[in-house]
């Protein structure tokens, strides 16, 4: 079994994978200014998906971290997040929104290997393991042989 116990799927294209929900996670400034969060659900192997209810950073963010985050210099900071369960999700649904991010951004999975190939890939999943090795594959530059 892997270790990945969550998989975070955004409107955009965007996936992460992380052992659990983190209680925190860096974050750039202008990742919290413009949350990253809105659109993300996540998918825990537990069943049931979240989305990130509340994000607070740990101690108060500097009054110039809103002007920083559309400079070149984008601070990061860490974030505390709390989650809300929207459900539970069956497999299909997983693989649903992962197969809609390989669509919609041509590099975010598709940077090293063909869409056609993750599609086909993902086809054949059957578990949320299955997915995770998906993901892994697409992130990794090594050739599908």
């Amino acid at each position: 079994m892997s270790a990945t116990s969550v998989i975070f799927v955004g409107e955009n294209g965007w996936t992460d994978m992380a052992p659990e929900l983190p209680e925190t996670r860096l974050t750039s400034a202008h990742g919290f200014h413009q949350p990253w969060w809105k659109g993300v659900r996540i998918f825990h192997r537990n069943g049931y998906v979240f989305e990130v209810d509340a994000a607070k950073p740990e101690t108060e963010l500097p009054a110039l971290s809103k002007v920083l985050a559309a400079t070149l210099y984008n601070p990061t900071y860490n974030i505390a997040y709390e989650y809300r369960s929207t459900g539970f999700y069956q497999l299909d649904e997983l693989k649903k929104a992962i197969d809609h991010a390989i669509d919609v951004d041509d590099d975010v999975l598709t940077q090293f290997h063909e869409a056609d190939e993750l599609h086909d890939m993902l086809a054949k999943a059957n578990s949320f393991d299955d997915v995770v090795e998906v993901l892994v594959y697409a992130a990794s530059e090594i050739l599908n042989i």
